[in-house]
């Protein structure tokens, strides 16, 4: 009986160390930490980029350009059109650039009705050819080469008419983008991301327009010109087939032209 009773309290002891260590392991968990010890190191937050190092939406473009084209009347619905393109540019550093058989004949067209209609570039006089139409900034290339680059406007296009990119490369090569605003039944406002775009080699050979081989990795580090075409000859009407483009805006940057090369 005695040696029942000294187990017991041997096992008896053995508990109370095991919770005696135990309680003091967390009391000494629970302590802050004291002065003179170092705090714990803190891990960096994760990066929330989608995995990216550096995040490209930090680095998003400006606005290179924006051109609207003046009314000669603003606030007053006025039949107007004129060949002059240049008279109208807001931005006087700019100047256009007009090819294919067409071009000379593209318009500033401005309406009594709708009220609301603003004035625009129509490609709908183009009836000579298919023509192109750019903008060229004096000054400055661009450089479209920012993953965020992209090109916002406003447009109208009758028919099947899908108006597309242009670019003229420093070396006098034309590029033609797959993407393209679509026929609208009223003016809308969409964007074309540029890397979201690919690129074909446009042939320019009067009286002949037309998009040739694909370019997989094209330059656009340095482009003398950008504008739009939708391919076709000009409908006399909205209905038989015409491109308007309100306004556009390019979000890219500007790299300075070498002295004497405008």
């Amino acid at each position: 009986m005695l040696h029942i009773v000294r187990r017991l309290s041997m096992v008896s002891i053995a508990a109370l160390w095991l919770v005696t260590f135990a309680f003091a392991q967390a009391q000494q968990q629970a302590t802050p930490t004291g002065a003179g010890q170092a705090a714990p190191t803190r891990q960096a937050a994760p990066d929330t980029c989608w995995g990216k190092s550096p995040c490209i939406e930090d680095r998003r473009p400006p606005v290179a350009f924006r051109e609207d084209w003046t009314d000669p009347t603003p606030g007053v619905p006025t039949a107007y059109l004129d060949r002059d393109l240049d008279s109208h540019l807001q931005n006087k550093n700019m100047q256009h650039g007009r090819y294919g058989l067409g071009a000379k004949d593209a318009m500033y067209d401005r309406h009594v009705s709708p009220r609301d209609d603003p004035g625009y570039i129509w490609l709908g006089s183009c009836a000579a050819g298919p023509c192109v139409i750019t903008l060229k900034d004096k000054s400055d290339y661009l450089d479209l080469t920012n993953p965020l680059a992209k090109v916002v406007w406003r447009t109208r296009q009758g028919g099947f008419r899908q108006l597309r990119l242009v670019l003229k490369l420093a070396d006098g090569s034309f590029l033609i983008s797959e993407r393209y605003a679509a026929p609208a039944e009223d003016w809308n406002i969409s964007e074309i991301s540029i890397r979201d775009t690919r690129w074909r080699v446009l042939k320019i050979v009067d009286p002949r327009m037309y998009e040739d081989a694909l370019v997989e990795k094209p330059d656009l580090s340095r482009i003398d010109e950008i504008g739009f075409t939708d391919l076709m000859l000009g409908g006399p009407s909205f209905t038989s087939g015409t491109s308007r483009v309100d306004w556009i805006e390019v979000h890219g940057d500007r790299v300075k032209r070498p002295a004497g090369t405008n």
